[in-house]
């Protein structure tokens, strides 16, 4: 083989992966026109197929799982449209109108489940790393170490001793924002991967007590309500709600977020 044609094949294994991802993603932007324009035309079952083929391709998004969950919404599907509603609220946590149509659809639920009382605290901890995405986050903290570094060398450079006294705060404070945004960061990308929370599909759902259908009764669910999931046994599943009780329900029931 020529020194030419070992060329052309290095340069075909070297792009090959980089064009096969160009063309995965000019089909999916073409499926994601057609899924617009069936929405747009109210042939939200039309939309919401070919939605589904656009995520099955994981070329997924805050706004491919929005419209989703809109679709759904549409059709009165509440259970699918609080799935995806919370599943685009999850890539993109500060945004105000995935938090509002989410609520929309949760009002439609028939379960009031009242959250456990907490420190004020931590709700604002938490409410300040849901402002923005794992990967905000992990930029802020880019900038901030960049930040950062340039105090510390005015620090050793400026010759001004009210400056590198500035320069040296600013750079203690650089780094305590820059941890802060990086455990933020990780937060939220463990909040995407570690999927323990999900929705109820049928429209009512006895919970028991143990593992098995002769387990004691002790409340029911409906269609649309968020739970978490703490365990699993066979075909159960151990949940709990934002109230704090616990119980089991099968499996086939829930879809995580």
């Amino acid at each position: 083989m020529n020194r030419k044609r070992i060329f052309i094949l290095a340069a075909v294994l070297l792009f090959s992966p980089f064009a096969g991802r160009a063309a995965s993603a000019v089909a999916a932007d073409t499926l994601w026109a057609q899924a617009n324009t069936f929405y747009a035309n109210g042939q939200y079952p039309d939309a919401i197929r070919v939605y589904t083929e656009i995520e099955a391709t994981d070329n997924v998004s805050p706004a491919l799982y929005f419209n989703m969950g809109n679709a759904y919404f549409k059709q009165n599907e509440l259970a699918n449209a609080i799935l995806y509603y919370e599943r685009a609220l999850r890539l993109s946590p500060g945004d105000a109108a995935i938090a509002y149509n989410l609520e929309m659809a949760q009002l439609r639920t028939l379960d009031r489940v009242d959250t456990v009382p907490e420190f004020f605290l931590f709700t604002w901890v938490r409410n300040l790393r849901q402002w923005a995405g794992a990967d905000t986050w992990a930029m802020l903290s880019l900038f901030l170490i960049a930040a950062t570094l340039l105090c510390l060398s005015g620090f050793f450079f400026i010759r001004s001793v009210r400056l590198r006294k500035f320069a040296f705060f600013m750079a203690v404070a650089g780094v305590l924002l820059a941890a802060g945004s990086i455990t933020f960061a990780g937060f939220q990308r463990a909040g995407i991967t570690n999927r323990n929370e999900a929705i109820v599909f049928p429209a009512v759902v006895t919970v028991k007590s143990a593992p098995d259908n002769t387990g004691k009764d002790l409340f029911i669910l409906h269609e649309g309500a968020k739970v978490t999931i703490i365990d699993e046994l066979s075909n159960w599943q151990n949940i709990r709600l934002r109230d704090g009780k616990e119980g089991w329900i099968e499996a086939g029931n829930t879809k995580r977020i």
